[in-house]
């Protein structure tokens, strides 16, 4: 809901105004009433409203004034002039010093129906601005301190609504596979989308037990998965709710369950560290037999409900780096899904997840292909290449592509090494990242957006490879490309 301040010495006129439009079905909410400019001025400072309805004519600060103050002030507030006939001059000044829009006295339901839908795009766009800053901010390389900036605090609060502290705080719902659009359309929280069906919404704890509830009604489409974090009241708690949040969305895959409640951020250590130190010297030695033993006490865990999506996605990686790699230990072994949603996506369940790599690890070292030829090798390299250029934007791994070509992923990372330098991952991060990188130059998409055409469904796991890649975050390479002329 955006929220909308009216403001006019004549209270009968303000009721009036109220009375016009059903502001709700509009998408709106009328959060205060001002009679006078200084008054306006002040509710504009605590009520952070998006639209006020200013009159023209008001004695002491008149509306061309109130808008100069302002626009003086930074208030991001869009200003619409309401006045009558004989002060459509006036008007016109008042559109000259910043107002969006005018309405004609009496109000007429169309017109001001006519102003809001005009002025929706733009809040669209600014709420854009803001969700962008907070994204940037929680993957500034400064950590918390990032969110502790004031003008971070200003973009939450703009996003999430005045007083949230003092109302108890609020809690990160994150939501996997929509069905949480509600949330936003009901003034029950903001929306921050995180990546591809992925949005985290910022509830206040006011709202938070309905919230619970309409999630577990039956009657209700259910998304894959939601996570709800225990409360904060600091910005700088932001980024640890979230995480806790999202990563608790994705118990469907772990225990079944699709809501997980009072998410607290994960230690690093709760995955069973001996059993990872017995699965990875097994893997090194090539003991199949004290492999499986290992990875069968860590499933132990899993199956208690002990576990979390990023140590299944640790697990399944660690065993595929060492049994599709040459053998040697620090060889650079490749993480072969890119997310957790690719995951989730080739599995299903942690169960079916693990009986997976109980087999792999059965099998072993698979040896390399029969293919003696040095030139059919790079000639199949070749056509491998093409087609990774051709569908870099798709959800692409080592298991896929050499179930496409008919070889063992094995031999597939043997080629890369041989032939490219590089492993696999590598190469494919490195076609996405120069892509998103031409996007976001030549484009004005959202961040979002550009990491979805780039084969990323995960904003923060696109944002944290990009860094890597360019050393600044997509927003920051933006802006100095676009500023610096000397750069390519």
């Amino acid at each position: 809901m955006y929220k909308v301040l009216l403001v006019d010495d004549e209270k009968w006129i303000v009721e009036s105004l109220k009375g016009t439009v059903d502001w709700r079905a509009l998408g709106y909410e009328v959060v205060g009433e001002a009679y006078n400019g200084r008054d306006a001025l002040d509710k504009m400072a605590r009520m952070h409203p998006d639209v006020a309805f200013i009159d023209i004519r008001m004695p002491g600060m008149n509306g061309i004034e109130l808008i100069r103050q302002v626009s003086a002030l930074g208030y991001p507030v869009l200003c619409i002039i309401a006045s009558g006939y004989a002060e459509f001059d006036y008007a016109r000044q008042a559109m000259q010093h910043g107002a969006v829009d005018y309405c004609l006295k009496p109000f007429d339901r169309e017109e001001i129906e006519r102003v809001l839908d005009n002025v929706k795009p733009k809040m669209a766009q600014a709420t854009l601005l803001l969700q962008a800053e907070l994204l940037n901010a929680m993957n500034g390389e400064e950590g918390d301190s990032s969110l502790s900036h004031p003008s971070v605090d200003q973009a939450f609060t703009r996003l999430a609504g005045p007083g949230w502290e003092e109302e108890g705080g609020m809690a990160a719902v994150a939501v996997q596979g929509g069905g949480g659009e509600w949330i936003a359309e009901e003034g029950m929280g903001a929306s921050l989308p995180i990546g591809r069906g992925k949005t985290v919404y910022f509830v206040n704890l006011r709202h938070l037990s309905l919230v619970k509830e309409r999630f577990a009604a039956p009657a209700l489409p259910h998304p894959t998965g939601v996570g709800i974090s225990r409360p904060f009241v600091e910005v700088r708690q932001i980024r640890a709710r979230v995480e806790a949040a999202d990563l608790a969305s994705y118990q469907f895959f772990l225990t079944g369950a699709k809501l997980a409640d009072e998410a607290d951020a994960p230690t690093e250590d709760a995955l069973d560290r001996e059993g990872v130190h017995d699965l990875t010297e097994s893997l090194v030695r090539r003991d199949g037999g004290r492999a499986e033993l290992a990875l069968e006490r860590i499933s132990t865990r899993f199956q208690a409900g002990l576990g979390t999506i990023r140590q299944a996605f640790y697990l399944y990686n660690l065993v595929l780096s060492f049994v599709y790699s040459t053998g040697k230990q620090g060889d650079g072994g490749e993480p072969y899904l890119q997310d957790y949603n690719e995951l989730v996506s080739v599995y299903g369940t942690v169960g079916r997840m693990l009986k997976s790599l109980r087999s792999i690890v059965a099998a072993g070292h698979a040896a390399f292909p029969d293919i003696e030829d040095e030139t059919q090798g790079e000639k199949l390299l070749r056509r491998i290449i093409r087609y990774v250029e051709g569908h870099f934007r798709e959800r692409l791994s080592v298991q896929e592509i050499s179930k496409q070509f008919g070889i063992h992923p094995n031999y597939l990372s043997h080629l890369f090494k041989k032939e490219m330098q590089v492993n696999f991952t590598k190469y494919l991060t490195d076609i996405r990242m120069e892509h998103a990188a031409r996007v976001l130059v030549q484009t004005s998409l959202p961040v979002g957006e550009v990491a979805e055409q780039s084969g990323y469904d995960d904003y923060f796991y696109f944002a944290k490879l990009f860094k890597k890649h360019t050393g600044k975050t997509p927003s920051e390479y933006r802006v100095g490309r676009s500023t610096d002329p000397n750069l390519p």
